[in-house]
């Protein structure tokens, strides 16, 4: 098997208790020819030490030093100057299997994709699985279209949004970039590499895991911050309604998902202007998501509730996510 430059990109930010298990994981992969772009954002605690004692025993590390910008500056930084032919994105508190970027490779060449997507499982500190425990065989090895991609990523089908447990061609990232301090930072910037692909390779592995902090933004109680998803939610639809529009409906779907789960993390009445915005948004496509078959039960039932009001609908909400707890 040719075995090209691969770059991975991990940002680093206060993550002194993750990053060796990060770090440990990718320098562990059986695909070796790798470019390790660690990018210090700024990190105040000793996650940059970390880091730089890392990169002295293993050539294939460079430590980057920046401002503090945000991810998605960290990001950016990184793909300014990568080498790889291929790029892929690990969070600095995630970790992979050994086999993460070869199973990666593999489907993306087998398949002569621009793009390979593996999936993930969610990792708790109170229940990290092994990650070793994996298979090496492909899993369920499927090519998609742009349009097939992103149906599936949209409806949150075994493809999901984020940057990571995916394999670039690094020219999709031609003239593309990543928001700079926004959360929600890959809303509008994997669709679009998937949009530039030809053909997209999609395999079952579970070869990433996605680490559940308490203070990370999925889990944290509203902040006005996060109405960015909402911001860039309409920039991703303006680039669909051109560029895939057979994929509106699809997205509709998402865009409630998204706005559901920031609205009922707001617990107080400091943000009252925000939960309206974000009320009317349910109420105004609620009707499309409880009439479109190719839903998630899930986002269904949530439309329908919101026929019922707002406070049954968070209710039932609160009962059914753990998302927002400080649990």
């Amino acid at each position: 098997m040719n075995t090209p430059l691969i770059t991975v990109i991990i940002p680093v930010y206060q993550v002194e208790n993750y990053i060796k298990r990060c770090i440990e994981s990718v320098i562990s992969q059986t695909y070796n020819n790798l470019e390790i772009l660690l990018v210090d954002d700024g990190t105040l605690d000793n996650s940059a030490k970390i880091c730089q004692e890392y990169a002295d025993k293993d050539s294939r590390i460079t430590v980057l030093h920046k401002k503090n910008g945000g991810l998605s500056d960290a990001r950016n930084y990184a793909l300014n100057i990568m080498n790889g032919e291929y790029v892929t994105f690990i969070d600095s508190d995630d970790y992979v299997t050994v086999y993460y970027i070869e199973h990666l490779y593999k489907a993306l060449l087998c398949s002569n994709a621009d793009m390979s997507i593996s999936w993930f499982e969610n990792v708790f500190e109170s229940c990290l699985p092994d990650k070793n425990d994996c298979k090496k065989e492909l899993q369920n090895l499927e090519i998609l279209s742009s349009t097939q991609c992103l149906e599936r990523m949209f409806y949150q089908n075994f493809i999901e949004i984020s940057a990571w447990g995916k394999l670039y061609k690094s020219c999709l990232f031609d003239n593309l970039r990543y928001p700079f301090g926004k959360l929600y930072e890959d809303i509008p910037v994997t669709p679009v590499t998937v949009q530039r692909s030809n053909k997209i390779a999609v395999i079952k592995n579970v070869d990433y895991f996605y680490f559940q902090r308490k203070n990370g933004i999925q889990n944290m109680y509203f902040n006005p911050s996060k109405m960015n998803a909402i911001e860039n939610m309409s920039v991703l639809r303006k680039f669909i309604e051109k560029q895939s529009p057979e994929n509106i409906d699809a997205l509709s779907c998402r865009y409630f998902s998204t706005v559901s789960n920031i609205l009922f993390q707001i617990k107080d009445d400091d943000h009252n202007t925000e939960k309206k915005v974000l009320w009317n948004e349910l109420k105004t496509y609620r009707k499309s998501v409880l009439l479109n078959g190719k839903a998630r039960k899930k986002a269904r039932i949530a439309a329908f509730l919101t026929y019922f009001g707002y406070t049954i609908t968070n209710f039932v909400y609160s009962k059914t996510q753990w998302r927002g707890s400080n649990q």
